[in-house]
């Protein structure tokens, strides 16, 4: 059972963080994304840079709905097959305010969804400075309040809300 958490939490994050580079302003756009010689045999050397623009937008919107529509189906595909239970929020994405050095124990981590969440287990770890690090959070299955908080280059650790 353990495995397969396991293996439908790095579904679930490849897909979210594959959504996150998508939309990242760092993608180079589809010029320079594909070859010289098959961008012009695509034609798209006859478009303007505003409808490259435009086109790298769409690309980059069309890349994160579906990423996020895969991570998706995959969570109602195991709840329905009773792999995982599905108790309102069974998963919580967003990011961390600020610069994350890591958990001392006592460390409140505020996200930019509003939310405030708290250490619930007494651990320490120190990460190298991640400015605002994407975060995963889920519901432990046959817990009412279990929940572990991962986050993108600084490993995961058991949170409660706070508000």
């Amino acid at each position: 059972m353990k495995l397969l958490r396991f293996a439908l939490l790095a579904a679930l994050s490849f897909a979210w963080v594959s959504g996150l580079q998508a939309q990242s302003p760092d993608f180079p756009g589809v010029q320079k994304a594909m070859a010289p010689a098959e961008f012009e045999r695509a034609g798209l050397g006859k478009l303007s840079p505003d409808e490259r623009a435009a086109l790298d937008r769409f690309i980059r919107g069309y890349v994160a709905s579906s990423n996020q529509q895969a991570a998706t189906a995959a969570v109602d595909e195991a709840a329905k097959e009773g792999k995982i239970t599905r108790n309102e929020p069974e998963v919580i994405q967003s990011a961390i305010v600020g610069t994350f050095r890591g958990y001392d124990g006592r460390t409140s981590f505020t996200l930019e969804n509003g939310q405030v969440w708290k250490q619930s287990q007494q651990v320490s770890r120190s990460f190298p400075a991640i400015d605002s690090p994407p975060v995963l959070i889920f519901r432990k299955p046959g817990m009412l309040s279990g929940y572990r908080m991962y986050i993108a280059g600084g490993g995961n650790i058991r949170v409660s809300r706070v508000r």
